[in-house]
């Protein structure tokens, strides 16, 4: 994709852009993001989030610092844009990394979120680090979890976290050089 194809993308109003943005509403209020699946709760009276394996969609949500005397760290979670899959989640949560610089970060209700260094969930803006973190966790989860003389080869693939996963490998360094560009969009 030229970068005139990206230039008039980013031009784009971001309310027109993103589904759950109202006119006005800008990207650059956020410190950093993270990409979470979700479905409708009848109990909780609206969408929440929740394990991969429940999603009814895939929801970005921008994360700006809201923090009080009494809470320093309270991070509101802002919804940006909800996607039906999890790899159309991270297209598009690749377009927002690389034009605004700022991190992310994604997992699920189950497992948690992504990456970690040093036990800490910290956003990152290239998502290599992300592909890498959910890789090492399916596996350790399917050996924690699957006994060796159970365990199949397509373990890994049938993992809650296998098409998230999947999605971070494909636009990201993770796969070298058939990195997918964020800006085209993907074959049905």
């Amino acid at each position: 994709m030229s970068k005139d194809v990206k230039r008039e993308l980013k031009e784009i109003p971001a309310h027109q852009r993103f589904n759950n943005f109202c006119e006005g509403e800008t990207l650059a209020r956020f410190t950093w993001f993270e990409i979470m699946p979700c479905r409708m709760d009848e109990s909780d009276g609206g969408f929440v989030q929740c394990e991969a394996d429940w999603a009814e969609f895939w929801g970005i949500y921008g994360r700006s610092n809201e923090g009080t005397d009494d809470r320093p760290e309270e991070n509101l979670a802002t919804a940006i844009h909800d996607t039906p899959t999890a790899y159309e989640a991270v297209r598009i949560a690749r377009q927002i990394a690389l034009e605004t610089g700022k991190g992310f970060v994604a997992g699920d209700v189950q497992f948690g979120q992504y990456p970690r260094r040093k036990g800490q969930v910290t956003p990152v803006a290239e998502f290599t680090e992300l592909a890498e973190d959910l890789t090492l966790a399916i596996h350790e989860d399917n050996e924690a979890r699957i006994a060796p003389e159970d365990q199949r080869v397509d373990d890994f693939d049938d993992h809650p976290l296998a098409d998230l996963r999947e999605a971070f490998v494909e636009y990201s360094d993770y796969s070298g050089s058939d990195q997918r560009n964020p800006y085209e969009e993907a074959a049905a």
